[in-house]
């Protein structure tokens, strides 16, 4: 496990690096850190109050593999682009300069277009978000968060192969980016606080394209 630094954005490459017989698994992949400048107090206020309106707007439907309450906001992600709103819109280009960031330090083409589906989670005391993966084929990309309200807690991330987590403290105002197929989870809230953090998935164009149904389309928006 090698990390690399550009500004502020950390880098960190997992491979297995002891590989004893042809059948241990090979790989390589990577996840990203970097710091926002957001001010995450006044985006706070702003999210519960966009909580309260969400929940009676929308019914429960999908919690995505969480685990969550069917009470949850987690359980609406599906009806709503947290980039649409005005309060929010500005999120695109940090998203946007993360991701270029990112993909630039690996050696990756950048392309003109992406797109992003966008939504947020609200976790109270005794809550936690359970293990699951955003995809499970090749048409999934990146999958990222970004931490708003987050005292004292983490996120897990699993590798595949040997069911090991890596461990993230959850910063304030951080920005996180790895493998769209990748397992992750957080740990339980034992305080009595909102902890609150904004989840997206990044496709590409082609994907977009090829891969989303016509009727979610909508729900995506280029960046």
């Amino acid at each position: 496990m090698a990390s690399t630094q550009k500004k502020i954005m950390k880098i960190t490459n997992f491979q297995n690096n002891n590989i004893s017989n042809p059948f241990n698994p090979v790989y390589s992949y990577y996840i990203a850190e970097d710091i926002l400048p957001i001010d995450t107090k006044v985006l706070t206020k702003f999210l519960l109050y966009k909580e309260k309106e969400l929940l009676k707007k929308y019914p429960s439907n999908y919690d995505g593999g969480t685990g969550v309450s069917k009470n949850s906001l987690t359980n609406r992600f599906i009806y709503y682009n947290l980039l649409e709103f005005d309060d929010t819109s500005f999120l695109k280009n940090y998203i946007r300069k993360a991701h270029d960031k990112f993909v630039e330090k690996i050696n990756i083409a950048i392309d003109k277009n992406y797109y992003v589906q966008c939504w947020y989670n609200v976790l109270r005391k005794n809550e936690k978000i359970k293990g699951h993966q955003h995809h499970y084929s090749n048409e999934g990309y990146l999958t990222g968060h970004i931490c708003v309200n987050v005292q004292n807690t983490s996120t897990y991330y699993e590798s595949p192969y040997f069911k090991k987590p890596y461990e993230i403290p959850n910063t304030p105002g951080q920005i996180t980016l790895f493998p769209a197929w990748m397992g992750h989870w957080t740990d339980e809230v034992k305080n009595d606080f909102e902890r609150i953090t904004i989840g997206f998935d990044i496709r590409t164009e082609k994907s977009y394209i090829d891969d989303v149904p016509p009727k979610l389309k909508n729900h995506w928006i280029k960046i």
